[in-house]
């Protein structure tokens, strides 16, 4: 009696659902295998809650600036919420007036893989700054804190991936402070 009613019982259950699945104009999933698609690229953001650096009329952030650090000289602080919401989406975290002690011209991205002479065939790769990602739109440097630019793939045993191929390339640029450490 007992296997019967659970039987019973199953039957009603996977007749209702399949039942219900017509009812709403959807066929049964059919047997045939789904064609496989690209799996998406996983992208690391950047801070999502890091302040905006105005230097001059340029726009950066302490992840895309390579600077010594001494030489970051904050002129105003904007953390009134009124005056925010009238700089953009950009400045929600607050924004900084910065100015350097030292006159220096900070390159762009652009530049800095001209300065490094990286080839063109190495530029699609995506870029990263001390192996950390970064805004390249808000990138600034200075070449003099800039070691070397190299090609490498992604830690196997790290916690924190940038990608699920692990043989994928990227361009990493390595600044003093990371030798330092």
């Amino acid at each position: 009696m007992g296997k019967t009613l659970a039987v019973l019982l199953l039957g009603v259950l996977f007749s209702a659902s399949g039942w219900g699945q017509l009812l709403y104009g959807q066929a049964l999933p059919s047997l045939e295998p789904i064609p496989a698609k690209p799996m998406p690229r996983l992208t690391a953001s950047v801070q999502m809650y890091e302040p905006l650096l105005l230097l001059g009329s340029q726009e950066t952030d302490y992840a895309s600036l390579v600077v010594d650090p001494k030489e970051i000289i904050v002129v105003k602080a904007f953390r009134d919420s009124a005056v925010l919401a009238s700089m953009g989406p950009a400045a929600s975290s607050g924004v900084y007036l910065i100015k350097l002690k030292n006159k220096k011209t900070l390159l762009k991205l652009e530049d800095v893989l001209d300065y490094f002479q990286v080839p063109q065939e190495q530029r699609h790769l995506r870029i990263l700054l001390n192996k950390q990602p970064f805004n390249k739109n808000r990138f600034l440097a200075d070449v003099k804190r800039i070691i070397r630019i190299e090609v490498m793939t992604q830690d196997k045993v790290s916690p924190y991936r940038l990608s699920w191929d692990e043989h994928e390339q990227f361009l990493n640029i390595v600044t003093v402070q990371e030798a330092q450490l």
